[in-house]
């Protein structure tokens, strides 16, 4: 199902999924939404490598995950390129006190990693804007989990954290298998966007997601759900429930 805002198609770029702008193109927009503890992150310039413009966004949840996706970036430019870097993301700002009396500092550890990445200086910067810890995510308004970038008729770069409204379908095509990805997938690997799971990927994660038990998820409460599947249960997103209840009945209905 095609997606248009404000004249533009858009492209919604997944958990743990990246997505290569090659070339860069007037009429779409890259989108990601549901960040909370995790961070979206986008890297654009001219491209050696590609001699090109290019762009690269992301959502990540992993400490695995950042460091493949920073590998990515620094295949995708030489050290002579100039890049542009945004990041929004890992909230809340502060620990996250559980109801077992402990805290998750998730959040706060993707916040340094990315830090500590931008800090050695693997690829040249020539701009950096950084949106960590600014607040309740789960606060619809704010549109602290959202980033996009896209690019007029000029290569004029638009970054930004508006929000655009899309449908769980939309969200994830596959009916559950992205979130089923993002769980269960290899933690030290992110995603191309643009491949298409085999059956055999399929197999694994949804045995994977049996031998956790996750068909149970589909008759849960909201409460449960989240006490059982988020790092911040008080933070998630409105849908973040029935994603995780769409992965579950896709395993349910999965034929091995």
């Amino acid at each position: 199902m095609d997606l248009i805002e404000n004249g533009k198609k858009v492209i919604y770029v997944s958990q743990d999924n990246y997505y290569l702008v090659n070339p860069i193109e007037a009429s779409t927009i890259y989108y990601c939404d549901s960040a909370t503890s995790c961070i979206i992150i986008i890297a654009t310039g001219y491209s050696s490598v590609h001699n090109s413009e290019i762009a690269l966004i992301s959502h990540l949840s992993r400490p695995g995950r950042f460091d493949d996706y920073f590998s990515i970036i620094e295949k995708n430019f030489d050290s002579s390129d100039m890049v542009k870097f945004f990041a929004a993301g890992a909230n809340p700002p502060e620990r996250y006190k559980k109801a077992s009396g402990g805290y998750d500092t998730t959040a706060l550890n993707n916040a340094t990693q990315l830090i500590s990445w931008l800090a050695a200086k693997h690829i040249t910067l020539d701009q950096v804007s950084l949106r960590l810890g600014q607040g309740d995510p789960a606060i619809y308004d704010n549109d602290l989990d959202c980033y996009s970038i896209s690019f007029d008729e000029q290569k004029a770069m638009t970054v930004t954290n508006r929000r655009i409204y899309i449908t769980q379908e939309q969200r994830d095509p596959d009916q559950g298998l992205q979130t089923l990805f993002c769980i269960y997938g290899d933690p030290n690997f992110v995603r191309n966007q643009t491949d298409t799971f085999t059956e055999k990927e399929i197999s694994v994660l949804v045995n994977a997601a049996r031998n956790a038990g996750l068909e149970e998820a589909a008759k849960m409460s909201d409460k449960e759900i989240l006490n059982k599947y988020s790092s911040t249960p008080e933070y998630e997103v409105p849908w973040f429930c029935d994603s995780i209840r769409q992965a579950a009945n896709y395993v349910i209905n999965y034929s091995l």
